[in-house]
């Protein structure tokens, strides 16, 4: 994940968009992907590279791509879905549950493609990365001390660490402890103590 800005430009060359790609694969796939993933990719990439579309047309697009969809949709609940858009296209944690369920609505009743779309279209994204600039997670005025411990948390959180079903925003609300990607209740162990 990205936590400085990258830009680039209309005239940037063939490296230097290179290098932009690998920072949306960082960002977005929070990995880069492997030659046979590359394969799959490959008119998307050309297109990038030769200057044809520009990042907010490749995102839609990534979005959408069998590889992000296997990775971070198909086995994940809408809500984990939805907090991971966030964290991947627009840099942040969801701000709480009534924003979820506007997400998770949209995402049902319009698709996938739809609702990334929205979030790429939005004003938030172009405000905070216009046309030339990679997402990044970034730093913000927090709308409540439950949006900074969410932001905290998924800021620090690798695809997968805390399981594919429950959000942040609602596992320490059920106290839980979903490290290690198992959620438990918070304070359990593993470790069974034996008395003698």
């Amino acid at each position: 994940m990205l936590y400085e800005p990258v830009t680039t430009n209309h005239d940037a060359s063939s490296e230097e968009r290179a290098f932009i790609l690998r920072q949306i694969y960082c960002q977005v796939l929070e990995r880069q992907p492997y030659d046979f993933e590359r394969l799959q990719l490959g008119d998307l990439e050309k297109a990038f590279l030769k200057g044809k579309i520009g990042i907010r047309h490749f995102l839609k697009n990534l979005a959408v791509s069998q590889l992000y969809l296997r990775t971070f949709y198909e086995q994940s609940s809408n809500v984990k879905f939805i907090e991971n858009s966030f964290k991947h296209f627009l840099g942040r944690a969801p701000h709480d549950e009534v924003e979820i369920r506007a997400c998770d609505e949209r995402l049902v009743r319009q698709g996938v493609g739809a609702f990334v779309s929205e979030l790429i279209d939005s004003e938030e994204y172009r405000k905070a990365f216009g046309c030339f600039t990679v997402p990044y997670w970034r730093q913000r005025r927090y709308e409540s001390p439950s949006d900074y411990l969410e932001t905290r948390f998924l800021s620090k959180e690798h695809a997968g660490d805390r399981g594919w079903g429950i959000p942040t925003l609602y596992w320490h609300e059920l106290h839980l402890d979903c490290t290690g990607g198992v959620c438990r209740p918070a304070g359990y162990s593993s470790r069974r103590t034996r008395s003698y």
